[in-house]
């Protein structure tokens, strides 16, 4: 009985998580429209928040069960509580290749099968929020080099400057939990030997150069 109160539990509180999603937004918090790039950087992060939210649900039942029958039936309800923790924990790293490889399949080579596929779509999608990420990065370079212009021309004030790159820290943000989502599926392909790790690791590595990029540039924004 707890052990179903608490599945219940979790999947509904999973459930709202992803409700609560919003679409992307499409302008930025000065109302000007953001740019395709900045929209694909969106569209990838709310892609990996719903992957993480998923793997928090499978993550925590399995444990969560795991937990109670290893408890033994006087601590069922605390073993069931422990494992579900545990398991969004593990969970919470979850991204479509992941996902695949807690999945059960009736034959290895499904399962083999499933994980290629499932390596080849996650790569593919890191390689496009690498590309999206640099041309964020440059696009906000620019910007900002425009701004620091106009700031030194006497057009626009400090403050002025300062509140025009809010969306610049947004896109950064999004650029580095793209960054340690690529790592957490980086890790999971090399315990696993998947060749695409390599692919991973590039995207990733793309993706750092881009955030150091646009994080030189906001440093030379003036100080409050």
């Amino acid at each position: 009985m707890l052990i179903r109160i608490a599945r219940a539990r979790i999947l509904t509180a999973a459930a709202a998580s992803l409700l609560m999603v919003s679409a992307c937004a499409t302008t930025n918090p000065g109302g000007e429209p953001l740019t395709p790039a900045q929209q694909q950087l969106r569209s990838q992060a709310e892609r990996y928040k719903e992957t993480v939210a998923t793997g928090v649900v499978v993550g925590a039942i399995a444990l969560g069960l795991l937990g109670a029958l290893l408890a033994g039936p006087r601590n069922r309800g605390e073993g069931a509580a422990l494992g579900a923790l545990a398991g969004a924990a593990v969970g919470g790293a979850a991204g479509t290749y992941i996902a695949a490889r807690n999945e059960r399949y009736a034959t290895r080579e499904q399962a083999a099968n499933a994980r290629i596929a499932a390596a080849d779509r996650e790569a593919a999608e890191l390689e496009r929020t690498a590309l999206a990420a640099e041309q964020v990065a440059k696009e906000n370079r620019e910007r900002l080099a425009q701004l620091q212009a106009r700031y030194k021309a006497g057009q626009i004030t400090a403050a002025q400057l300062r509140a025009e790159t809010r969306t610049a820290k947004e896109d950064l943000e999004l650029m580095n939990g793209a960054i340690e989502h690529s790592r957490k599926v980086e890790g999971a392909m090399r315990a696993d030997g998947v060749p695409q790790a390599a692919a991973v690791q590039a995207s990733r590595k793309r993706m750092e150069e881009a955030a150091r990029e646009l994080e030189g540039a906001l440093a030379q924004v003036p100080p409050a």
